[in-house]
Order: structure tokens, then C-alpha cells, then sequence
């Protein structure tokens, strides 16, 4: 008897690009905040750095666990700076 909630679904070949828009997406909604709080950019920076740290595995051996280069520290930088610099309001 065939389980049809058994089958996956293939992967999609832009997936892993797919989530790097997500998450500098989310990042620079959260840098925004972060500005409207009134945090420095320097502040704001070390903060999102951090969070985005807590939320991947260091020594993950699955792909899927480890941080994207989309959310290194120097993008996360790059994102701040560029949110801080429309001041979002």
C-alpha cells in the first residue's frame, strides 16, 4: 500500500539563494527596528551578529545547519550599514 504523504518533494535549485534573500531580508527589517530603538549602528551590528550566530550550528556537518555566507558577519555589517544609511522610519 503506497503512503502518498511519503514522497518528498525535490529540492529547488534556487533554494539556497532562495533563503540568503530571507534571511538579509529579515536582517534588515531587524536592523531597522534596531535603528528606530535608537541603537547605534555599531550596537545594532554587534546584536544582529550575535543572534544570527546563537541561530546556526558552528560545527554543523549538514548543509543545511551551517551559516550561509549570506549572513557572514561582514554581510551582516554591510546589511546595518545600508539600512542605517536610508533611516528607516
Amino acid at each position: 500500500m503506497p503512503f502518498p504523504w511519503l514522497d518528498c518533494t525535490p529540492p529547488r535549485p534556487d533554494g539556497a539563494e532562495r533563503r540568503a534573500k530571507v534571511a538579509a531580508a529579515e536582517l534588515a527589517s531587524r536592523a531597522g527596528v534596531l535603528y528606530r530603538l535608537g541603537f547605534s549602528e555599531a550596537a545594532a551590528t554587534r546584536r544582529l551578529t550575535a543572534t544570527v550566530a546563537w541561530e546556526y550550528d558552528v560545527d554543523a556537518r549538514s548543509a543545511a545547519n551551517r551559516r550561509p555566507d549570506a549572513v557572514s558577519d561582514p554581510a551582516i555589517a554591510r546589511i546595518v550599514s545600508d539600512t542605517f544609511a536610508r533611516r528607516p522610519g
